[in-house]
Formats: C-alpha cells, sequence, structure tokens
C-alpha cells in the first residue's frame, strides 16, 4: 500500500512545517549523496530554511567552486560580479608581489643568488650596505643613550653618597 498524496502548499502549522522541512532536508541530502555514489554524478546541493541556516552536500569528487564555474559556463549566467573579478585579479596580483618579495628577502639572506647577473647584484650589494649603515646608526644611538642613562645613574649614586656625608660629618 502507497502513501496518499498531499496537496503541496505552505503548511500553517509552524511546528508540522518544521518537522516537514528537517525530514525532507534529510531526504533530499540522502537522495543527493546515493546519485553520487550510484551514477558517479557531481552533485552540490545548499538548503536554505526559513530561518537562514545553511545546510550543504557536495559530492567529494569536486568542489562547490567547480561546481558554479561549471554552471556559469553550461548556463551562460554570470554568477561572479565584476567586483568579484577585481577582488580575484587583486589576490593574483598580491600573491604575484608576495612570491616577489619572498625571492627578494631570500637573495637578501644569499640564498639563489646564482640566477642573478651583475647589475641585479650590484643592486642588492646596494641595499645591504644601506641596511647595515642603517643598523649600525640604530647600534649607535641606543649606545650613546645606554651611556647616558649608566652617567645620569652613576650621578645619581655620587649625589647620594655626597648627601650621606655630608650628613655623616655634620652629626
Amino acid at each position: 500500500m502507497g502513501r496518499g498524496k498531499i496537496e503541496i502548499k505552505r503548511i500553517e502549522n509552524s511546528s508540522n512545517r518544521q518537522v516537514t522541512y528537517s525530514k525532507r532536508r534529510n531526504g533530499i541530502i540522502k537522495k543527493a549523496k546515493e546519485i553520487t555514489v550510484l551514477c558517479d554524478a557531481k552533485v552540490s546541493l545548499i538548503v536554505y530554511g526559513s530561518s537562514g541556516k545553511m545546510h550543504d552536500y557536495c559530492s567529494p569528487s569536486t568542489s562547490l567552486v567547480e561546481m558554479l564555474d561549471g554552471y556559469q559556463k553550461a548556463s551562460g549566467k554570470k554568477l561572479w560580479d565584476a567586483k568579484h573579478e577585481d577582488l580575484n585579479n587583486e589576490i593574483d596580483r598580491m600573491k604575484k608581489e608576495n612570491d616577489g618579495m619572498q625571492i627578494e628577502l631570500r637573495h637578501l639572506k644569499g640564498e639563489d643568488i646564482n640566477s642573478l647577473n651583475y647589475k641585479e647584484l650590484m643592486g642588492l650589494e646596494d641595499a645591504l650596505e644601506n641596511g647595515l649603515t642603517s643598523i649600525r646608526n640604530k647600534q649607535f644611538e641606543i649606545v650613546k643613550m645606554m651611556r647616558k642613562q649608566v652617567c645620569n645613574i652613576t650621578l645619581q649614586i655620587i649625589r647620594k653618597k655626597v648627601i650621606d656625608i655630608t650628613y655623616a660629618t655634620c652629626i
């Protein structure tokens, strides 16, 4: 004996509606998993409930981004607007810039310099010399400041001893 057909319309009772949603959501996710296994299909499913909570499933052999890109190509519908494209381009630019900076850092450490030509080596040497000069200047400032602090502390100790001696002779 089969189940009776129901009329497809909004369920007014919120408790019954939530129970039906939960059961049908689980059922459709189960069917998505089954079709993935049985037919080696790529399936992606996203379900939003009335509360805004998202439930999703994506076949293990693919990713949601791959599925959306495939959908965009097959349907001709533009999913990513110009803003997203600009952000993607910015990310790509920043990745390239980061790669360049990592190479430059390796060069500054003396690594991977065999591929550099004479002009690049001279530029690297100048950068290192400028850096070394800045480091030495900063070290000199710190030593000078420390000497000044030592002098101040020594002066305070001497003053205290003079006061102590003066006080002792007065007594």
